[in-house]
Formats: structure tokens, C-alpha cells, sequence
């Protein structure tokens, strides 16, 4: 006869290691108010063009998230001259930096970059490997999923950290590689090839 645990799917708590699961800051907001601002998303004003009230509050809405976690996490104060080593202070101070003058659309990577991301296996993660934006272990986290960025190998980050940050601003946030640069690109030279081959194809029928 099987135990309850095995029934329900459970572990008996007095047996179980009870370490606290890292809480993570509610970005439900920021995403709703990006689906509104990005063309990489079905927008309810499908035509309309972002105004920059709308697009600044995608900036502060990830800059609190961030704030929070940078409380929660104990990360560096910046200094009295606004400067800071702390990665995650900087960005924060980058997304209030543009929320002030924000663009006018919003020119982060699209959803299917981050779903393409190379996922880290746990196996290969070594104890004391941090995410460089919320500062915790990857390995504390039981079910979390590190990515590592195409710019270097040893760029490797939760994704639910650098998620937000690449669908807003699009970039490496050690190194500022542009991905949202390279994709626009990427999809310009696809818009042209068929041009191109179209012209040469006519070409050659009256070579």
C-alpha cells in the first residue's frame, strides 16, 4: 500500500529540507503594460502608436521591480554622486534614466529570442555561480532556469531576471550587446533577399 506522500504527490515536512524559496518581484504589470507598447505582442489598440506617457511606464514599472529585488537582496547603495558597482543599481538607474526621455516604441528583443535562449543544464552549474543581477546562487534555486546570452559563454543569468530586461531594452546587461539591433537587422536583410532574387531571376531571362 502506497504512503500519502506518494498518493499526493507530497513529501512529509518533517522529513523535508524547508529552505525558503526565493521570492521574486510581481512583474505582471510591466508586462501587461508592454504588451501594449510592443509590436512583438497582439496589442488591443492594434494600430496605434505608442505614446510616450505609455512607453515610460514600462521603464518604471521594470525600474521598481528591480528596485525591489535590489532591497531584498542587500545589493550596494549607489553612492552620493549616483555611482554604483552594482550591476543591478545600474540598471535600475538606466530604466529611470530613460524613463525621463523614453523612446518612442519600444525597441527590446522579441518573445521568441528569449525562448530560443540556451537553456543551462543544472549538471553543469558549479556551487557559488551567481546570477549577476539578483546576486543569489543558481544552484540554491530548485527549479530554476539559467540561460546563457549568444555573447559570451560565461554570460549566464535566471531567466526570470534577464527576461524583462531584454523584451525592454534589448541588451547584454554586462556588456550591452544589442541583440534588438541584430534582429532588426536580420529582419531587414530577410525583407530584401526576396527583392534581390526576384530581380535576379528576371535577369536572366533575357540574358
Amino acid at each position: 500500500m502506497s504512503t500519502y506522500e506518494v498518493e499526493h504527490n507530497t513529501t512529509d515536512p518533517s522529513t523535508t529540507n524547508t529552505t525558503t524559496p526565493r521570492r521574486r518581484p510581481d512583474l505582471s504589470t510591466f508586462f501587461a503594460t508592454l504588451s501594449e507598447i510592443s509590436s512583438d505582442e497582439a496589442r488591443t489598440r492594434q494600430h496605434a502608436v505608442p505614446v510616450p506617457r505609455d512607453v515610460s511606464a514600462a521603464f518604471y514599472s521594470l525600474a521598481e521591480a528591480f528596485e525591489w529585488m535590489r532591497r531584498e537582496g542587500g545589493h550596494t547603495e549607489a553612492t552620493e554622486g549616483g555611482e554604483s558597482d552594482d550591476l543591478l543599481t545600474q540598471m535600475i538607474q538606466n530604466l529611470l534614466q530613460e524613463a525621463e526621455t523614453p523612446p518612442k516604441e519600444v525597441e527590446g528583443v522579441s518573445e521568441e529570442f528569449c525562448d530560443v535562449l540556451d537553456r543551462v543544464p543544472r549538471s553543469s552549474l558549479k556551487k557559488g555561480q551567481t546570477c549577476p543581477i539578483c546576486n543569489n546562487e543558481f544552484l540554491e534555486d530548485q527549479y530554476s532556469l539559467v540561460v546563457r546570452l549568444p555573447c559570451h559563454p560565461t554570460h549566464l543569468f535566471d531567466m526570470e531576471c534577464v527576461r524583462p530586461w531584454l523584451r525592454l531594452r534589448g541588451t547584454c546587461p554586462l556588456d550591452r550587446t544589442d541583440f534588438a539591433k541584430q534582429e532588426r537587422e536580420k529582419a531587414e536583410a530577410r525583407r530584401k533577399k526576396p527583392v534581390e532574387d526576384e530581380e535576379e531571376e528576371w535577369d536572366g531571362m533575357y540574358g
